[in-house]
């Protein structure tokens, strides 16, 4: 998440799905889900959030990414069937206080959306506010916010925020049905590392009365 930086695909085969357990619950605590992904910046202070899991329940990488024949999953937002994406803002601090940090940065509360296609080759990435053909919203959430702080001026950093899950859908997965609200029920809190564009991280099932 860099706060002040601003090839056709050939048809792909869908790669075997693994046992649906992803869809049990998991237990408050407990990792659910980890992921890697991008940000892409609108302004200096806002931008888009986009990451894709490439840990989700006991799903192996061909269940979680389309997979050329032959070939082995190419682990990218080009081939994700899932992709969670999240407009943020960031509100600029002043750390006088600490001699080592010289960027810390609010990430404000806001909105994330998990989107699932079985075709990834059709989402069109030139413009990323226009998210028509990135697949069926399945999922949607109240983003907590989260601090930034940063030794390097934002271009590298730590941040954890919590996601509320508030809506979702069900939807069929190479023929079974599948719901967000099985697998994270009350949502997640999401601790990740970022450095320039990219990020990964690892998101945790929280618990009833979490608030």
């Amino acid at each position: 998440m860099r706060i002040a930086t601003i090839a056709p695909l050939g048809i792909l085969l869908l790669g075997s799905f693994a046992s649906m357990r992803a869809q049990d619950p998991v237990p408050a605590s407990q990792v659910a889900i980890a992921y890697m992904g991008t940000s892409v910046s609108t302004s200096d202070t806002t931008g888009v959030c986009m990451w894709y899991p490439v840990l989700f329940g006991d799903l192996d990488l061909p269940s979680l990414f389309a997979t050329p024949l032959f070939g082995t999953p190419a682990v990218d937002k080009e081939h994700a069937y899932l992709i969670w994406v999240s407009d943020f803002k960031v509100q600029v601090l002043q750390p006088k206080d600490f001699k080592n940090i010289d960027f810390l940065g609010l990430i404000t509360a806001g909105s994330g959306t998990i989107y699932f296609t079985d075709r990834p080759d059709l989402r069109d990435w030139r413009d990323w506010t226009n998210r028509s053909t990135w697949g069926q919203p399945v999922a949607r959430f109240i983003r907590r916010a989260g601090l930034f702080p940063s030794a390097d001026g934002g271009y590298s950093a730590n941040l954890t925020s919590t996601a509320e899950l508030v809506s979702s859908t069900t939807f069929t997965w190479n023929g079974k049905q599948f719901n967000f609200r099985e697998l994270i029920p009350h949502g997640m809190t999401c601790s990740e590392t970022a450095v320039g564009d990219a990020e990964v991280g690892t998101c945790v099932a929280v618990g009833v009365g979490w608030l």
